[in-house]
């Protein structure tokens, strides 16, 4: 059976890989490329075969006439990024489409409708954090775009839901593969990189039905972006979720 060997959680903003980086805060950025390097390093250590990588979409690839909530890329090869805000060369990478296909196989009978696609491009949200992470593209990935950029968008008790089971499917999985979870969101951006009290992920998913309070608070200033806890919250139900690890902090002081 396949094994879940590592767990990243990281930003997707552009400026990260953007040339040249206009307006960009300097020692920031250095602190966050430090910190990706470290995450880096953990996901080398880990030896993974493939990764499920819990991503967004941002009117590139879905709109109002087809926005699922979770949509899974199960083809041969994925090729990115669709538009060109990150200023970043276009990459093309092989899918784990086997393993993607099983995941929606394995949803359909058991309660999560996953759409899927067999040409599913790559946005920023996966090639950004991807070319500090995996810088050589060599490892194959399982894109699943969950829908936080325009409403209706899954709860983010549904979130981690899903993000169990994913976490149980790749489990029974009948292939000895070594698997990392990557999840990417914007949350460092527009909220000042302050954190409400309390928006650490607990070991219940109990805890879900009282940050979904905290998305009634858009106008707040530190929180401005709930909605990228989506993709957090997803990568942390691959977890059980009875039970959490201490995570490594790779974020620089």
């Amino acid at each position: 059976m396949a094994e879940i060997v590592a767990g990243i959680a990281t930003s997707h903003v552009p400026f990260m890989a953007a040339q040249p980086r206009d307006g960009v805060d300097e020692g920031q950025h250095g602190r966050v490329i430090a910190g990706l390097g470290e995450a880096q390093k953990l996901l080398e250590q880990a030896r993974p075969d493939a990764l499920v990588i819990f991503s967004t979409d941002h009117f590139d690839r879905c709109f109002y006439d087809n926005l699922p909530p979770f949509l899974v890329g199960v083809g041969e090869e994925a090729e990115g990024p669709v538009t060109n805000l990150s200023r970043m060369p276009k990459v093309k990478l092989k899918v784990a489409g086997d393993l993607g296909r099983f995941i929606v196989s394995e949803g359909l009978e058991n309660g999560v409708d996953f759409a899927l696609s067999q040409d599913l491009p790559l946005d920023h949200a996966e090639v950004v954090p991807l070319s500090f992470l995996t810088p050589r593209w060599d490892v194959p990935i399982v894109p699943i775009v969950v829908n936080a950029f325009a409403p209706p968008m899954p709860s983010l008790k549904r979130c981690w839901q899903v993000g169990v089971f994913v976490r149980e499917t790749v489990e029974r999985w009948p292939e000895k593969k070594r698997i990392a979870v990557i999840g990417t969101g914007g949350f460092p951006i527009g909220s000042g990189h302050r954190k409400p009290a309390g928006s650490t992920p607990s070991s219940t998913a109990g805890s879900c039905n009282a940050w979904s309070k905290v998305e009634k608070l858009r106008s707040s200033r530190s929180i401005k972006r709930p909605r990228n806890w989506r993709r957090w919250l997803a990568t942390a139900g691959r977890k059980s979720a009875t039970g959490w690890p201490s995570p490594a902090r790779c974020r620089p002081r």
